[in-house]
């Protein structure tokens, strides 16, 4: 049985679809109690001999290549791997439905976490009587730095920016269910029904597709990685360390607070509680802080 290289472009539960460097793809498991498999992943794959349906070839992922990032979420129960190899993530909200502005932090501290270029699509942009209660809830995040761009698929607006910030960058795309993600992957990936046809025959999961992370290939370097709704995001896999230095606004007052241990809530001369009161950081934001410091402790 003979060895090569792929990359996986979809997964589903513990199956996943890897394309080789002929651009063949393979059903693959992953032998044993490995590391989970993210999609990106470059993987070195043993070819089963295609047994059972010669249309739809077998192999067994041997190894996971070094990554250069791992885009995840965990609990206490379970450490989820999303995709492997990002440069940047793009949370998709709208002006309608509404959506939660924490998840989308709990993201963007995860993506910050691993050094991953974190915007925020606003899509839908072409509701402009819903525009202004979507523009509030972000503003927190513009003013911290966080890049927003305005998008609707109706108008076309922001879509030939995307176009042009996808180029020799691995994007995934996520966020809530409802949000017009699926819209933007279709403009962004021409044949992405296709593929989606295409990647269900070798998961066998059909009506499960939504459950499925799937990568587009659209040049050499080009990936698009799509993601199904979130409803939860959390980050048990961080420690107090990252957590606290995924807060920009907060980063220049760490290690200012006058004891050792403080917990950035009632203790005394706490500096982060200090910048609040001088208006460079919003309270709403140090609440937030706090709930994540507490979920992983």
């Amino acid at each position: 049985m003979s060895t090569f290289t792929a990359r996986i472009i979809a997964s589903h539960g513990r199956h996943y679809v890897a394309r080789d460097n002929s651009g063949a793809l393979w059903h693959c498991i992953a032998r044993g109690k490995k590391h989970e498999v993210a999609v990106n992943d470059c993987v070195i794959l043993t070819d089963l001999g295609n047994s059972g349906d010669v249309t739809q070839p077998q192999a067994v992922i041997e190894k996971i290549e070094p990554r250069q990032n791992l885009f995840r979420r965990s609990d206490q129960f379970k450490d989820k791997a999303i995709a492997a190899n990002v440069t940047q993530v793009w949370f998709v909200v709208a002006t309608e439905p509404s959506f939660d502005p924490e998840l989308l932090s709990r993201c963007q501290v995860a993506c910050a976490a691993e050094a991953i270029q974190f915007t925020i699509l606003l899509n839908k942009a072409d509701l402009a009587a819903l525009l202004a209660r979507a523009e509030a809830l972000i503003a927190p995040f513009q003013a911290i730095g966080i890049p927003v761009i305005h998008t609707s698929t109706l108008s076309g607006q922001g879509i030939d920016q995307l176009r042009h910030q996808i180029i020799g960058q691995s994007t995934v795309l996520t966020g809530q269910s409802g949000m017009g993600k699926s819209s933007l992957i279709n403009e962004l990936v021409p044949d992405a029904k296709a593929t989606i046809g295409e990647i269900s025959h070798y998961l066998d999961t059909g009506r499960h597709t939504t459950t499925t992370v799937q990568a587009y290939q659209q040049g050499p370097e080009t990936t698009i990685i799509d993601v199904p709704g979130l409803q939860v995001f959390g980050l048990s896999h961080l420690t107090d360390e990252q957590i606290l230095l995924a807060f920009p606004e907060f980063r220049p007052h760490l290690g200012d607070c006058r004891f050792r241990d403080c917990r950035h809530d009632q203790d005394p001369g706490c500096a982060l509680r200090a910048a609040v009161e001088n208006g460079s950081a919003t309270d709403v934001r140090l609440q937030l802080l706090r709930r994540l410091l507490q979920d992983i402790r």
